[in-house]
């Protein structure tokens, strides 16, 4: 769609532009709910071992008198409090309580619902002994987004951005059925990583695109953002619903017939203009084009519509003449350091946004509203990074606001004598890191060209699941040396932040399509007309130092010869 021939006809943001980013915008909530469902469906409330077998689940709660009888103190950072995992053992004896013998919790446990009715860890006791299964149901479940990362993106750059879409919908309606009525938490955990697999793959290849293979360079951004911003939105839509709904089975189930209306979009979405033209199916290409035009009301000239589109066909006719793959980005220089250099950034941020961010639920106070409250910030965040995105380009705010993030990670870890110091600069860390994540998802697609697109922003959005699927552990290392995970998250900021600084600019330059231009993306050219028609770089002149100092001397020449100076400082 950036063929600028046909670009400058349909224009950048008309009616079909805007009903194509609607679609996607309404279907980003969605994925926002999948994406963080697991705070609720997995959430651990307070729990007691169970001091009788023959009590029910539903009267778990033990009177104080009761838990003072039936259960040791242990410390607690510092603090003595009731045991979660220990029970004295009951005899008839009238003994001290430093004098009695524990034990494990023999018949189950008491669960704490004021909070949670009932979710994954309490139906199936993932607690105590068992809970590195609740920490490995998180891990199998980002597992299976980082499958789905990578294999959406392949499907989409091969068979289309649009069936590939249509059937992550599917799936996800489908298997996310499946999971609410499943009965052993191992089914679950395998479900619910593959609704998170199709969730991150129609989420990723709508924004595909609505945000980059649809639209002009003038509002990339903006429709990028604001698909950022839906899926934010439904991260604040969970917590409502979840905070309606207590019972896991059933915010499962709402979460995942959320998704039904979408089938439609089989009718509604259309495919991507500029997939079919690189792939040689110029045909289709002329029909969602035409179906474009008119919903735009403009007029192509049939000679100008046949030869743009056999123009940019033929461009590609060499790339599209095989399927490209996850080896065709690393087969060229240039496109390899790109792919590199975005695969560490996506580890790198992800890492630090998740152990910055999605922890507010475990904040003291209501969960619930911790994690509205958390999760709204992230709408703020990203309209700030869409404002500053549109002012400075992508690079320097990715960049910028990732070194921002370390540098608040690391003076929060020299300052931990000081709490509310450490405690203010670990908060800047949060905000910086969520305005980068938020940029980084819109720069990431518009690095790669059409023919690898999907595929390279599956690569990096699967590296940056291996850094979710660790960021658990980093909190250990505060037990060799307590700043540790926090100069640990600040030097990968650092990391991510030199990355991004040997990436192209992207700001309203028009896009790479084949394998070929990649390696001129970015590059100085000649800037004569025919050029600028089809140039994949620069938007701007290039600089001429010498230009302002000519015109300098020019106007002093002009202002001495029509002494101004004398003038100007003569008396009236």
């Amino acid at each position: 769609m950036e063929t600028y021939g046909l670009q400058r006809y349909l224009g950048d943001f008309g009616r079909f532009q805007k009903f194509t980013t609607l679609l996607v915008v309404l279907l980003a909530p969605i994925w926002g709910t999948t994406a963080v469902a697991m705070t609720f469906l997995m959430a651990t409330p307070e729990h007691h071992c169970r001091v009788n077998e023959t009590v029910s689940s539903a009267e778990d709660r033990l009177s104080p008198e009761s838990r003072n009888y039936s259960t040791p103190l242990e410390n607690l950072d510092g603090k003595l409090v009731h045991s979660s995992c220990l029970m004295y053992v009951q005899t008839n004896e009238t003994m001290e309580r430093e004098n009695r013998t524990t034990t494990l919790c023999n018949y189950g446990y008491g669960y704490d619902r004021s909070q949670y009715r009932s979710t994954i860890v309490t139906e199936h006791d993932l607690v105590c002994g068992r809970t590195w299964l609740n920490e490995m149901g998180k891990s199998v479940f980002f597992v299976g987004l980082s499958f789905g990362s990578i294999v959406s993106g392949v499907a989409a750059d091969r068979f289309g951005r649009h069936p590939t879409t249509l059937v992550c919908i599917l799936l996800h309606l489908v298997l996310g059925i499946g999971a609410s009525f499943a009965t052993d938490y191992v089914t679950i955990f395998i479900l619910r990583a593959l609704v998170g697999a199709a969730g991150i793959g129609y989420y990723f290849t709508s924004l595909v695109i609505a945000a980059v293979e649809i639209i002009g360079p003038s509002k990339r951004n903006v429709v990028g953002m604001a698909a950022v911003a839906g899926a934010s939105f439904g991260y604040v839509l969970l917590g409502f619903l979840a905070y309606l709904i207590r019972d896991w089975r059933t915010l499962q189930l709402t979460q995942a017939l959320m998704t039904a209306p979408f089938l439609c979009y089989w009718w509604l979405l259309p495919e991507s203009p500029r997939w079919l033209l690189t792939n040689n199916r110029s045909g289709e290409a002329t029909a969602v084009l035409k179906r474009a035009a008119k919903m735009n009301k403009v007029i192509f000239p049939d000679d100008v519509f046949c030869s743009e589109t056999e123009k940019l066909s033929n461009e590609t006719e060499e790339d599209s003449s095989r399927k490209c793959g996850v080896f065709d980005l690393f087969r060229r220089p240039r496109l390899r350091r790109i792919t590199t250099a975005m695969c560490i950034t996506w580890f790198a941020e992800v890492s630090v946004y998740f152990g910055l961010i999605l922890g507010s639920v475990e904040l003291a106070g209501d969960p619930y509203l911790n994690f509205i409250l958390g999760c709204s910030v992230e709408v703020v965040l990203a309209a700030v990074a869409l404002a500053a995105m549109k002012r400075w380009g992508r690079k320097p705010i990715v960049g910028g606001s990732v070194l921002l993030a370390g540098t608040g990670c690391m003076v929060s870890a020299m300052t931990r004598g000081f709490p509310t110091v450490a405690r203010g600069f670990a908060l800047v860390g949060r905000g910086a890191i969520g305005i980068s994540f938020c940029s980084l998802m819109v720069y990431t697609p518009e690095v790669f060209p059409t023919v690898v697109r999907g595929t390279g922003l599956g690569l990096a959005n699967m590296c940056s699941r291996f850094g979710s699927v660790l960021t658990p552990f980093v909190s250990l290392l505060g037990d060799a040396w307590p700043p540790l995970p926090m100069v640990t998250f600040g030097t990968l900021c650092f990391v991510a932040g030199l990355a991004i600084y040997t990436l192209p600019e992207t700001l309203g330059v028009p896009l790479p399509d084949t394998l070929e231009d990649s390696e001129n993306f970015g590059r100085k050219q000649p800037h004569s007309d025919e050029v600028k028609e089809v140039s994949y770089t620069d938007p701007w002149p290039i600089p001429a130092p010498m230009k302002y100092m000519r015109r300098l001397v020019v106007f002093y020449q002009t202002a001495r010869d029509g002494d101004v100076f004398s003038s100007a400082l003569t008396p009236g």
